[in-house]
């Protein structure tokens, strides 16, 4: 990977520059109130997506799945990553990059923060989106439809002004309705209230059902029948739903 440099460490800048390496959103969010203590150092988030391509709407008679695993996704997550850390290095600050969702399986120490710090709490944060009732992300223009990358740091960087600090899924129950284990409740996400909204235990089993048929643990037809951003994808017109 090839050293990039900014002329001037600003949130714009870096924006810019995560921008043109891919990324399709970029957003700074003060991350300090509920932040872990071993983290409390890094009170700066940025937040970092890339818009799902064209994906794999899988049918069998008995399965329909939307395959969201998307592996080349989630290494330019992790190159850009790379280069922000580079650069805030150059500058003096201290870093953490917490790396994309599809990496939760890695052995290393890394991984072991996901319970310390979700993506979720950067981009609301950061003003990217808010939590749906699946319990993923939503962001207005692409909807679910995004992989997720963080770096914390604690670079005096611009944040948002306009963080989420509530759902904006209204009286929606599409992903409700079509989640074939019932596992999502109908509730509304609230900044700093911890309520379960998903139950995991049926979601996981139903991703190992899965896994069996198809190879892969995958499901994503909360992702696939989300109404915020289908417009903007290839595949929405092919979805008969």
């Amino acid at each position: 990977m090839a050293k990039v440099w900014l002329r001037e460490l600003t949130a714009e800048n870096l924006k810019n520059l995560i921008i043109k390496l891919g990324g399709t959103l970029v957003g700074f969010g003060d991350v300090s109130v509920g932040l872990a203590n071993e983290l409390q150092h890094l009170s700066c988030a940025i937040s970092i997506a890339i818009k799902h391509s064209p994906v794999e709407v899988i049918k069998t008679p008995k399965i329909l799945a939307y395959s969201n695993q998307l592996i080349g996704v989630d290494k330019k997550l992790k190159l850009i990553q790379k280069t922000v850390v580079s650069i805030l290095k150059s500058y003096g600050y201290k870093s953490l990059a917490i790396p994309p969702d599809s990496m939760r399986d890695d052995n290393r120490f890394i991984a072991k923060l996901y319970p310390l710090f979700p993506h979720k709490t950067a981009a609301t944060c950061s003003g990217l989106g808010w939590v749906g009732k699946s319990g993923l992300l939503i962001n207005e223009h692409y909807g679910p439809r995004l992989s997720w990358a963080t770096v914390l740091t604690d670079a005096p960087l611009k944040v948002s002004d306009k963080p989420y600090l509530t759902s904006k899924c209204g009286n929606c129950k599409k992903c409700i309705n079509i989640c074939p284990v019932e596992a999502i409740n109908d509730w509304k996400w609230v900044r700093g209230l911890i309520r379960p909204n998903l139950n995991y235990s049926l979601c996981r089993e139903h991703l190992e059902r899965n896994k069996q048929v198809l190879g892969k643990a995958i499901c994503g037809l909360c992702i696939m029948v989300c109404p915020r951003g289908r417009d903007n994808i290839k595949e929405a017109s092919t979805w008969q739903l």
